[in-house]
């Protein structure tokens, strides 16, 4: 039998006590399916949209073990615009391309902008006393690069277990991402390709728009 991608994560980090960071934790979904895998686990949400993270915060707010954060993280701190757009779950620290077809398909329009607080992993693990991240998850609508830019001392370090990434191949925002992007800047650390999930190809055209990498060291 074929593993779920959660039993596939929760095998891969073997410790119901890891400290993870849910990076694009949009309403705390995700975070709360890892308080069930990992029952020990502390976790530490990021979610910069302003109505994103007031739901979020609503739903799981004051529990045990679980840092609600309403910035963004990325490659160096400061601040940076928030393109959000009608469809919540496809706003960006990068702007939408007018000519994506697949937006186009699904309504999908800038509403407005937010501008949104940016840390760096490094800079928060250091401040917060972080020694090491079990998982990172990072679902952050093209900016993970970024994000990995963000962590270049915790990677070096060897202080990050395993990483999941979503990685957005067609190009609805003004940038697409690479499976080469993500390899390029984890491969010097000794991460590689365990498996993908959450593959999504086009209807009737069978682009391939986006998917689920998980990478892990040795």
């Amino acid at each position: 039998m074929i593993p779920t991608p959660h039993q596939i994560v929760r095998n891969l980090v073997d410790n119901p006590n890891c400290v993870i960071f849910d990076v694009g934790a949009n309403h705390g979904q995700s975070t709360e399916i890892y308080r069930v895998l990992f029952e020990g686990s502390t976790i530490h949400a990021f979610e910069p949209q302003r109505a994103a993270f007031e739901t979020m915060k609503r739903r799981i707010g004051g529990l045990e073990r679980v840092y609600l954060n309403q910035i963004a993280l990325g490659e160096q701190v400061g601040s940076a615009q928030l393109h959000v757009t009608t469809h919540a779950e496809s706003s960006s620290l990068l702007p939408l391309n007018a000519d994506s077809w697949w937006a186009q398909a699904l309504d999908i329009r800038q509403s407005g902008t937010e501008t949104v607080a940016v840390d760096t992993i490094d800079r928060y693990c250091a401040e917060r006393a972080i020694a090491a991240i079990d998982f990172l998850k990072l679902d952050v609508q093209g900016f993970e690069p970024e994000c990995l830019r963000g962590a270049a001392r915790m990677l070096a370090e060897r202080r990050i277990g395993v990483i999941q990434a979503e990685i957005v191949y067609h190009r609805i925002y003004q940038r697409a991402t690479r499976f080469t992007d993500i390899e390029t800047l984890l491969d010097p650390y000794g991460y590689r390709l365990y498996t993908l999930f959450n593959v999504h190809v086009g209807d009737g055209n069978g682009e391939l728009l986006y998917l689920d990498a998980v990478l892990t060291r040795p």
